[in-house]
C-alpha cells in the first residue's frame, strides 16, 4: 500500500498549458451584468453565472448574485475533484514546476497514451510513455474480437520519477485520432509514502449516489448521479514503523490523497479520504493496519 500525497498546484507552478482558459469572457468591474451572463475570474480560475443584475460585484465574494459553476477548463484537472475534467481535441499538455516530487498520476482520464518527462536545467533526466489501452486480454472469441469495444484504463501511474527540487515536469496526454477529445479528470503530482504490503482479501466497490423515485402512480424513475469508489484493506508493516505510519496517517485526516493498494489492479487505486484506520501491534516484528477508504466523486 502506497500513498501519493499531491501538491497543490499554483499559478506559479503551472509554467504553461495547451488547454485554453477562455470558457467565458473575463469578469470586469466596469461591466453591467444581467441575469444569465457567464464569466471567468482569473484570481480563482473558476466560472460564474449571474443570478441577478450587478456592476462591480466580484463573483467570488457574493454567492447571492453569482453562482459558482466550477473550475475553468484549464484548471479542472487540478481542483482535487474527480468529477470535473480538462478537455482538448487531439492532445493536452501541461508543463509544471512542482518542486520535489517522485510520482505523477492521471485519474479519470480518457485518452490513448500519456508521456511524462522530467527536465533539470534543460536536460532530460526522465521520460516514460504508457498506454491507456488494455490490449486483448479479455478477447477470447471471434465475436468479441470484431464487436467488443477496446478495453481502456482511466488511471495511469508514474511512480519512478526521480526527485529534483528544481525539476520541470511535462505531461502530455494524446488521442490517436486528432478529431477525438482528450479528457483528464485529475492530474496529481506529489511524494509517495509506503505503508507496507497489502494483504489478499481487499474489499472494493462503489458508493452510488443515484436516486430511484416513484411517483403517485408507482412509476419508477432513476436519477443518475455521481459515484465514489471505496476500498477496505489490511496492510502488513514492520512494527518499528508503527509510530511513523500512525503519525503520517493522523496528519492526513480530511486530506484527499491517492491510495494505491496495488499497481497491478486499477480498481485498487482510490483518490479520496480514509474514513477510519486502526493499527494492530500483533508481533514484535510485524504489525497490521486496517483502512477504510472512500473516494471522491
Amino acid at each position: 500500500m502506497k500513498l501519493l500525497r499531491p501538491v497543490t498546484i499554483t499559478d506559479a507552478m503551472l509554467t504553461s498549458s495547451t488547454v485554453p482558459e477562455n470558457d467565458h469572457p473575463a469578469w470586469s468591474a466596469g461591466t453591467a451584468y444581467v441575469t444569465g451572463n457567464r464569466v471567468i475570474l482569473a484570481s480563482t480560475h473558476r466560472r460564474y453565472e449571474a443570478l441577478a443584475a450587478s456592476t462591480g460585484v466580484n463573483p467570488a465574494t457574493d454567492p447571492t448574485r453569482w453562482l459558482d459553476l466550477g473550475p475553468t477548463n484549464r484548471w479542472a484537472m487540478f481542483d482535487a475533484r474527480v468529477g470535473t475534467a480538462s478537455t482538448r481535441a487531439a492532445s493536452l499538455q501541461a508543463v509544471l514546476a512542482p518542486g520535489a516530487v517522485d510520482a505523477v498520476a492521471l485519474i479519470d482520464t480518457d485518452a490513448e497514451s500519456a508521456t511524462v518527462t522530467l527536465t533539470v536545467d534543460g536536460v532530460t533526466n526522465y521520460t516514460s510513455t504508457q498506454s491507456f489501452n488494455l490490449g486483448g486480454n479479455a478477447i477470447d472469441n471471434w465475436f468479441s474480437w470484431f464487436f467488443e469495444p477496446i478495453g481502456r484504463k482511466s488511471t495511469l501511474l508514474f511512480l519512478d520519477v526521480p526527485v529534483y527540487a528544481n525539476g520541470v515536469v511535462t505531461v502530455t496526454i494524446a488521442r490517436d485520432n486528432p478529431a477525438d477529445i482528450v479528457s483528464c479528470g485529475s492530474l496529481l503530482l506529489g511524494r509517495q509514502l509506503s505503508l507496507g504490503d497489502t494483504e489478499h482479501g481487499v474489499d472494493i466497490g462503489i458508493i452510488d449516489y443515484s436516486r430511484k423515485e416513484a411517483d403517485q402512480f408507482g412509476v419508477i424513475s432513476v436519477v443518475e448521479r455521481a459515484f465514489a469508489k471505496r476500498m477496505t484493506a489490511r496492510v502488513v508493516m514492520p512494527t518499528d514503523a508503527v509510530d511513523d505510519i500512525h503519525r503520517n496517517l493522523a496528519a492526513l485526516r480530511a486530506t484527499p490523497v491517492l491510495w494505491i493498494g496495488s499497481e497491478t489492479f486499477e480498481s485498487l487505486t482510490v483518490f479520496g479520504f480514509y474514513k477510519e484506520f486502526s493499527i494492530d501491534l500483533a508481533y514484535p516484528t510485524v504489525s497490521y493496519c486496517s483502512l477504510t477508504i472512500e473516494g471522491l466523486t
